[in-house]
């Protein structure tokens, strides 16, 4: 350090550089630490903030975007005949995408609607004959029950003819034995006259009328013996009237057994009426189960999406259930954030979170915690780590968090599932 002597000894030019210098280094010296007071100013402020961030948010840059991805397959079998779409083309659900060779099914279902237009008609047919069978059968029953009547009328005649024909018969012979006696009085009178007669006691008048008495008299026996052979032939006639009515009662049961019968007939064409019907009924689902099949051979899009992975072109044979080609959501996307176990502790469905994709740099994307998974992802590990082997090392685990991405945070569709991300979650809402 130079003196005052020293200084006024040097020369003026000198003094001159030295001066100059002092006055550079006071000015460098008043700019510097007023800037460096504000620089460190901003880091305390910054690092302020960052410490307030860091207590309220957990953040991970382990994590991408995730969304649906639905494999279109066959439900049928055939060749395809046209493909609507290609690869990573934007389609609509309900869209054709692929259309498969449907004459085998279109014959199915000409073969399952003749099959239930015959089922009909034998149902219609089956229906119509339970009302005629069953008027028919009613009728019957009727007229074997009025036969029965009838002849048992008939045969209550036949037995009052019987016993009045008998009763003849006894009037007849009690008629014959009458004039069987007045033959025998007669006789012994026309004797006795032809031997006065020969004596001449009476006259020849009276022989001739004791003669006429006696011829009456045998007529009449001659006729009352055939009245009682009438009276008897009146009686078997009468037994033989009563036999037939008896034969016409026994017939008339039988009709109405016959009828009764028919009843059970009834039954039977219900019972078939309501086969035909259960016919029916399957054949109108077999040709449900028909156009079912072939509505399989239009394949549509079964949800909104971009095709990808396509591996199918015409006259290609495919089989049911072949993956033919994927679609991918552009909406309902979600991230997959796998936070550190030591991460979780605040964490809960509903938090928000912002979003950062590397594909979109300086673009934030907002969404909120929609769940937990209730294990690590080393638990659902196809090969999980087994720490009974005695090398314990302890590792982090990390558990995957769910966060659906608000959709008015991207309404140009930018996201894109398995893009990388940084989610940072706000737990100080707990």
């Amino acid at each position: 350090m130079s003196t005052t002597q020293e200084r006024l000894e040097r020369p003026l030019d000198q003094q001159h550089d030295v001066r100059v210098n002092g006055e550079s280094n006071g000015r460098k010296r008043r700019i510097l630490i007023p800037a460096a007071i504000i620089a460190v100013l901003i880091g305390v402020i910054f690092g302020i903030r960052y410490l307030v961030y860091a207590a309220h948010h957990v953040s991970t840059d382990d994590a991408q975007i995730g969304g649906d991805i639905t494999t279109i397959a066959p439900r049928v079998k055939g060749q395809v005949t046209a493909v609507y779409v290609s690869e990573n083309q934007f389609v609509h659900k309900g869209d054709k995408v692929l259309q498969l060779d449907n004459r085998d099914y279109l014959v199915a279902v000409a073969q399952a609607k003749a099959a239930l237009a015959q089922a009909i008609a034998s149902e219609q047919a089956a229906q119509e004959g339970v009302p005629l069978q069953s008027a028919l059968t009613s009728a019957q029953t009727a007229q074997a029950e009025a036969g029965i009547v009838q002849a048992t009328g008939q045969s209550a005649a036949a037995q009052a003819r019987v016993e009045a024909a008998r009763q003849s018969v006894g009037a007849a012979q009690a008629q014959a034995a009458a004039a069987a006696a007045a033959t025998t009085k007669a006789q012994q009178d026309m004797a006795r006259a032809k031997s006065l007669v020969a004596e001449g006691a009476i006259s020849r008048s009276q022989w001739d009328a004791a003669a006429a008495a006696y011829d009456t008299a045998l007529a009449n026996q001659q006729a009352a013996e055939h009245n009682v052979q009438v009276a008897r032939a009146g009686v078997d006639q009468a037994m033989q009237d009563a036999r037939i009515t008896q034969g016409a009662i026994a017939a008339s049961d039988a009709q109405l057994l016959q009828a009764q019968t028919g009843a059970q007939s009834t039954t039977i064409k219900a019972s078939q009426a309501h086969t035909a019907s259960a016919q029916v009924q399957a054949a109108q689902a077999a040709l449900a189960a028909a156009q079912l099949q072939l509505s399989y051979t239009t394949i549509t899009a079964p949800v909104d999406g971009v095709i990808s992975k396509k591996s199918v072109n015409v006259g290609d044979q495919i089989t049911a259930s072949q993956p033919l080609m994927a679609v991918a959501s552009t909406t309902n996307l979600w991230v997959t954030a796998n936070l550190k176990e030591t991460q979780i502790t605040a964490v809960r469905v509903g938090q928000p979170a912002t979003i950062k994709v590397d594909a979109f740099p300086g673009q934030t994307f907002t969404g909120h915690v929609k769940s937990l998974s209730p294990a690590t992802g080393a638990t659902f590990a196809l090969i999980p780590p087994d720490n009974a082997s005695g090398n314990f090392t302890k590792v982090v685990q990390r558990v995957p968090i769910r966060i659906t991405i608000d959709p008015s945070s991207d309404p140009q569709h930018l996201l894109k599932q398995g893009l990388s991300v940084e989610a940072s979650i706000d737990i100080s809402s707990h």
